[in-house]
């Protein structure tokens, strides 16, 4: 037992010398190895450093030259770089001010209004009530039932403005009031007609209805005639006012304007 324990540590110890000398004759290699900072290297032309190359090789030639790379000695000692988070990496980019911030080109982004809602979702979104089907649909006949008073409120602003025209002597100022006084006495008229068209159209549905109640086949005037039917309501309206005159003359000048744009076009 005692021989066999005295030969193993034998063998050992050899093994362990013979390491030892292949490291010490290593070492000794690569401080033999010739370095580009030598003078002898320095002062060679470059035809014989090519030439040496292709003696070496490459390998054995950059060696020679620019030294043994110790990248396994620097791998094996540089510590693992720690893993970022993908929250941590987006908030230091987010800090740096030095450019966009870069959008993958590899995730689908929807369509614009295609994007799944959830329903209970308590997100507030804004929206506009002019194209939302919750806020129903606009009646004008309604709005002007509704907002009666405005224009009661623009009677009162009509005879305001008269008052404060027939006081000044600003020609700026008096062609000013001119302008609002014929703007409010425009839409004073308009909302009339608006008003008497509303009651039109209501009289006209009461007797639809009240057909179709009794069984009767309801009757239903022609666009041509109602537009018939009000001018000639409208032309008996301006003369029993005395103002038809003045209303076909109107008419006429704006007939003529329009002929004469007609011929400059042709020409």
């Amino acid at each position: 037992m005692d021989s066999s324990k005295n030969n193993s540590d034998s063998e050992y110890s050899e093994e362990n010398e013979d390491t030892e000398a292949s490291s010490d004759v290593a070492d000794s290699s690569d401080e033999d190895v010739p370095k580009l900072a030598d003078d002898e290297y320095k002062e060679m032309p470059f035809e014989d450093l090519l030439r040496l190359q292709k003696k070496l090789g490459s390998r054995v030639y950059n060696e020679a030259i620019f030294g043994k790379t110790k990248e396994k000695k620097a791998n094996a000692t540089v510590k693992p770089k720690s893993v970022k988070s993908p929250k941590q990496t987006s908030d230091n980019e987010s800090d740096d001010d030095s450019g966009p911030e870069e959008v993958t080109s590899k995730r689908k982004v929807p369509a614009l209004g295609m994007r799944k809602v959830k329903e209970n979702s308590t997100i507030a979104r804004p929206r506009d009530p002019r194209f939302d089907p919750r806020q129903g649909y606009f009646s004008g006949r309604q709005f002007r039932n509704n907002y009666s008073f405005i224009n009661d409120l623009r009677s009162k602003e009509l005879r305001k403005l008269k008052n404060k025209l027939e006081a000044t002597t600003d020609p700026e100022e008096a062609n000013r009031l001119k302008f609002l006084i014929q703007r409010t006495d425009n839409q004073i008229r308009e909302y009339k007609k608006q008003k008497s068209q509303d009651k039109d159209r209501l009289d006209e549905k009461q007797q639809v209805r009240q057909a179709v109640q009794e069984g009767k086949r309801p009757f239903y005037e022609r666009k041509s005639t109602k537009q018939a039917r009000a001018l000639v309501e409208q032309y008996d309206k301006l003369k029993e006012d005395g103002s038809l005159a003045k209303h076909i003359d109107k008419r006429r000048k704006k007939i003529s304007a329009k002929d004469r744009k007609k011929l400059d076009f042709a020409t």
